[in-house]
């Protein structure tokens, strides 16, 4: 018993979960940004989990729209698999001498998507159940469709790297096979010691899901080793920038109903270049990426300071480059502005609204109706255009022309855009 735990635990699959944690941990962060949106445990309040679980496209939620974010969420995931196995390629260097090693690196490290999955459709089944009440079939059809995109995408993925590995492992097999032969004519006492690594791996699945010893390769040149993984570098390397494209080109589409792809798609497809973009930030800066991301949150900062980036909204017609031509804002300019006549100017034209009302209203000494509503785009205009709808409806037809005031920007502006009554001015 104790030897079959000694070689679980030392099995690749366990051992490159327990070096994720070890090493390069920021890649983790996006992992548990997944999770935690899944489970309802991030941003739950603004509906994020809702936008995986429930994924909609033209309009509705279909095996179309699920498959979508199977497919991006299959690109993340190949995106990971990329990004680390380019990072801790040089403590898995006894994938370089077999045949298609990226293949056998994602093999024994789906540990954490294949969690993410079976995660996933379980959250999913109780969402669709339970929140948007479909029937057993109904979710069926989701899932098929979530997994049919993730399994689509895995598989084109897989063709894709399948051929750049039979590519260079043509040019590399005759190199491998002659250090084996002049390997196996030495006598062990001018054989080389043995090849120090620093993850020590007994077991690894290969390509066919069976066990396999790792190969000694204390007889290979290291520098071949390494002209190995450069090759297969480059090949992923490719693939995110195909991603990267694909992701350019649906914005820029985005105006067309068919780009407008889910939101859990967007994030996906995202998380995946930031991934890709952090990781050649590591691999280029090494031990010095701490530092770089100190002095760059620094950098920020010190343009936001001074206005170089400027992220706030801004109002027409009012000028935010030159800070002479913007307006004082002191406690004297705001006296200024509550003059005496600048308040009975006000009163008259506050008076005048209130006499116009007033005068719509068929009452002698009607009731003043004020709507307040909570703001926060389509979701609250959806539920204060039906909570209106059935006020009005109570009062036959005559609520619209009680109210004197109505507030809350977002939604009352889409209530009376959607009502033919909301005017866009610039």
């Amino acid at each position: 018993m104790k030897q079959y735990l000694k070689g679980i635990w030392f099995s690749l699959p366990i051992q490159l979960m327990l070096l994720h944690f070890r090493r390069y941990q920021i890649f983790l962060l996006f992992w548990y940004i997944l999770f935690a949106t899944v489970g309802g445990s991030f941003m739950k309040t603004f509906g994020a989990h809702s936008l995986f679980l429930a994924p909609e496209y033209f309009g509705n939620i279909s095996p179309l729209s699920t498959a979508i974010v199977g497919i991006t969420s299959g690109v993340f995931i190949m995106s990971w698999n990329i990004t680390t196995f380019i990072l801790h390629s040089s403590r898995i260097q006894f994938l370089a001498t077999t045949a298609q090693p990226f293949l056998k690196y994602c093999i024994n490290n789906a540990i954490l998507p294949i969690a993410f999955l079976v995660f996933y459709l379980i959250e999913a089944y109780q969402y669709s159940r339970n929140q948007e009440l479909f029937s057993i079939s109904d979710f069926a059809g989701l899932a098929l469709g979530y997994t049919g995109g993730f399994v689509v995408s895995i598989a084109f993925a897989f063709l894709y790297f399948f051929g750049a590995d039979k590519t260079i492992y043509k040019t590399i097999s005759a190199t491998i096979s002659d250090a084996n032969k002049r390997h196996d004519r030495m006598s062990e006492k001018n054989r080389t010691p043995d090849f120090k690594q620093d993850m020590r791996v007994d077991w690894f699945f290969s390509a066919a899901f069976k066990l396999r010893k790792p190969r000694n390769i204390k007889h290979y040149n290291p520098e071949f080793l390494e002209a190995v993984f450069s090759r297969h570098h480059f090949a992923a390397v490719i693939a995110i920038m195909i991603a990267f494209v694909f992701l350019i080109l649906v914005g820029y589409s985005s105006d067309a109903r068919l780009f407008q792809l889910p939101a859990a798609a967007s994030v996906t497809l995202l998380f995946a270049i930031l991934i890709a973009a952090a990781g050649a930030l590591t691999l280029f800066l090494k031990s010095w990426s701490f530092v770089a991301l100190v002095a760059a949150y620094l950098l920020a900062n010190i343009l936001y300071q001074y206005e170089i980036l400027d992220p706030r909204n801004k109002a027409y017609g009012l000028n935010y480059v030159s800070r002479a031509q913007r307006p004082v804002y002191t406690r004297e300019s705001i006296q200024e502005l509550a003059a005496a006549d600048s308040v009975e100017k006000d009163k008259a034209a506050f008076l005048n609204i209130l006499n116009n009302w007033k005068f719509r209203q068929r009452e002698k000494k009607p009731i003043l109706y004020i709507i307040n509503t909570s703001g926060g785009g389509t979701r609250s205009a959806t539920f204060t255009m039906n909570t209106l709808q059935h006020l009005d409806s109570l009062m036959n037809g005559q609520l619209m022309k009680k109210p004197f005031l109505l507030t809350g920007l977002r939604a009352v502006c889409w209530v009376r855009f959607i009502s033919g009554n909301c005017t866009m001015k610039k």
